[in-house]
C-alpha cells in the first residue's frame, strides 16, 4: 500500500506533462508576437504606441544586463585583487616566518648545545640573520591586510613571543660559560617555540600556545580564506545568470523590433543594430574576463596552497619562493588590470548604446503622433 501511495503521484504528473506540451509549444509564438509587435488575430499594435514601449524598455533591459554584468565581474575581480594583493603574499610570509625560526632555534642549539668547544662559540650571523627574516616577515604579514583584528591581534602575540624568544636565546648566549644556565635558556626558548613539554589531557581540545602552533594556525585560517576566494561565490554565479538572461532578452527584444520596423516603416536600422553592439558584448567580454581571473585564482591557490606543509631545512627558502613566483606568474597571466581597464570603457560604452537604443526609437516615433479618445460632451 506504501509502495502504491508513493507511485500514484509520480505517474499523474507523468500522464499530465503530454497535456502541459502544446501549452509550452505556444509559448514561443506568442512571446514572439509580443516581442514583434503583433496581435493574435493577424493585426498590429498602432506605430505610436509600440515606439514608445519599446523606446523604455530596450534601455531598461540593456542597463539591467549592464548592472548584472559589471556587478559579477566586480566581484570575481575584488577577489583577485584580495588574493593577489594580501592572503597569497600573506601566507608566504608565514611560511617562510616559520620555516626561518625552526631554522633559527636549530643554528642555537648547533652553536650553543652541539659543539664541541662549549661556552666558546657565539651564535653567529646565521641564527641572527634568520631571527630577522622571521621578524620581517611576520611584519609584512601584519601590514599585508589579509588578517581580520582577532588575527592582528594574534599577530601581535606572535610578534611578542618572537621578542621573547630571542631574548631567551641571547641570555643562553650571554652565560654560555655556565653549562647549566646555557641548556636552561635554549630548552625554555625552544619550549617557547615548539611547546613540547605541555601536557594536555587526552580528548580535550588543544588551544595554540606556542609560537609555532599560533603560526600554523594563522596559516590554516589563511588557507581556508584562500581556498574560499578561489571559488565561484554564489553572488558571481547569481549575477552572471542573471545578466545572461537580460541580455537574452534584451536581444530577443531587439529582434522583434527590428522586425516591426520592417514590417510597418520598411526600414532596416543600422543605427538600432550599432548602437546595440556594445550592449550585446559588454556581457561577453566581461565573462571572458571573469573566466580569466577565476582560472588565475585557482592557479595561485593551488601554487601557494602547500606552503603549510613546507618543512624548514636548507631546502625550505627555496621552495616558498618558487611558489611565490608561480602564484604571481599565475594572476600575472590573468592580466587582471587589463580586463579591469576593458571593464571601465565597454560598460560605459554599453550604457551609451543602451541610451542610444532609447533616442533612435524617439526619433522613429515622432511623425507618429499618438491617438488620443476623444470625450463626448454631454449637456446637462
Amino acid at each position: 500500500m506504501r509502495l502504491r501511495e508513493r507511485v500514484r503521484p509520480v505517474l499523474t504528473r507523468l500522464l499530465a506533462a503530454p497535456r502541459a506540451l502544446p501549452a509550452l509549444r505556444g509559448l514561443y509564438p506568442a512571446l514572439w508576437r509580443r516581442a514583434a509587435g503583433r496581435h493574435s488575430a493577424g493585426g498590429s499594435l498602432p506605430t505610436a504606441a509600440f515606439l514608445r514601449r519599446r523606446m523604455l524598455v530596450l534601455p531598461a533591459l540593456a542597463v539591467v544586463s549592464l548592472a548584472l554584468s559589471a556587478a559579477a565581474y566586480a566581484d570575481v575581480h575584488g577577489r583577485t585583487q584580495w588574493l593577489r594583493d594580501r592572503c597569497a603574499p600573506a601566507l608566504v610570509d608565514l611560511a617562510q616566518a616559520r620555516t626561518s625560526l625552526e631554522l633559527a632555534q636549530g643554528q642555537a642549539d648547533v652553536r650553543l648545545l652541539q659543539t664541541k668547544k662549549p661556552g666558546l662559540v657565539e651564535l653567529g650571523e646565521t641564527y641572527r640573520s634568520l631571527l630577522t627574516e622571521a621578524t620581517q616577515s611576520l611584519s609584512r604579514v601584519a601590514r599585508s591586510g589579509a588578517l581580520h583584528k582577532g588575527q592582528e591581534q594574534e599577530l601581535r602575540v606572535v610578534s611578542g613571543l618572537v621578542v621573547a624568544y630571542g631574548d631567551k636565546i641571547a641570555w643562553a648566549e650571554r652565560n654560555r660559560t655556565s653549562d647549566v644556565l646555557r641548556r636552561a635558556g635554549v630548552a625554555y626558548a625552544e619550549d617557547m617555540l615548539r611547546g613540547r613539554h605541555r601536557a594536555v589531557a587526552p580528548g580535550t581540545a588543544q588551544e595554540p600556545i606556542s609560537i609555532l602552533e599560533r603560526l600554523q594556525e594563522l596559516e590554516r585560517q589563511l588557507h581556508r580564506k584562500n581556498h574560499d576566494l578561489a571559488a565561484w561565490s554564489p553572488l558571481t554565479l547569481t549575477g552572471a545568470a542573471a545578466a545572461a538572461l537580460a541580455a537574452v532578452l534584451f536581444a530577443f527584444v531587439l529582434l522583434g523590433t527590428s522586425v516591426f520596423l520592417v514590417d510597418r516603416l520598411r526600414l532596416i536600422s543600422v543605427q538600432l543594430a550599432v548602437a546595440a553592439v556594445p550592449v550585446l558584448l559588454t556581457p561577453v567580454l566581461l565573462a571572458c574576463g571573469g573566466f580569466g581571473e577565476h582560472a588565475a585564482q585557482e592557479r595561485a591557490r593551488a601554487a601557494v596552497g602547500g606552503l603549510d606543509a613546507v618543512p624548514a631545512g636548507a631546502t625550505a627558502p627555496r621552495r616558498i619562493e618558487s611558489a611565490a613566483q608561480e602564484a604571481k606568474a599565475a594572476m600575472r597571466e590573468a592580466h587582471p588590470e587589463g580586463w579591469s581597464l576593458t571593464a571601465g570603457i565597454v560598460v560605459p560604452a554599453g550604457g551609451v548604446g543602451a541610451l542610444a537604443c532609447g533616442v533612435t526609437l524617439f526619433l522613429y516615433g515622432r511623425p507618429y503622433p499618438a491617438v488620443r479618445t476623444r470625450r463626448k460632451l454631454r449637456n446637462a
